[in-house]
């Protein structure tokens, strides 16, 4: 696993994503956040995190894993590796939005650290309706 830089990752960027998700991100989405020079993505044959890093901070934009093999710590170990590299540029904080209803997602942030900051209502839209995001921040 390692960082993985460039638009040319796109395809396989959204592949993943729209496997995990109701709504996954196109092949267009994903150029254009891995043009910004301060998108980050790790990716995995299994899965991918994408952030992104600015002034000292950095934004989990998403995180998944396909399905099939979830239950196998590559989100864990996917985090591990954004840690790594978050500490060797001295980022001092990491935070996120995680769906209320995403228990398994909630789980896995709280055990690697992170701790709730603030509630977005309604941030979510789902089939039944929205749902609020939980914003979650760890201190590095």
């Amino acid at each position: 696993m390692s960082l993985c830089k460039g638009i040319f990752f796109a395809p396989i960027a959204a592949k993943i994503h729209g496997a995990c998700f109701d709504r996954g991100w196109s092949e267009e989405e994903f150029q254009k956040l891995l043009a910004l020079p301060t998108s980050r993505l790790w990716m995995t044959e299994e899965g991918m995190l994408l952030c992104s890093e600015v002034a000292g901070e950095m934004e989990i934009l998403t995180i998944c894993v396909l399905p099939e093999f979830r239950r196998q710590h590559i989100a864990q170990d996917l985090l591990h590796e954004l840690f790594r590299y978050a500490k060797a540029q001295k980022v001092k904080s990491i935070f996120l939005e995680v769906a209320s209803d995403n228990e398994a997602a909630q789980k896995l942030y709280a055990g690697a650290g992170f701790k709730q900051t603030g509630t977005r209502e309604g941030y979510y839209a789902r089939k039944d309706g929205a749902v609020d995001a939980l914003c979650l921040t760890k201190k590095v």
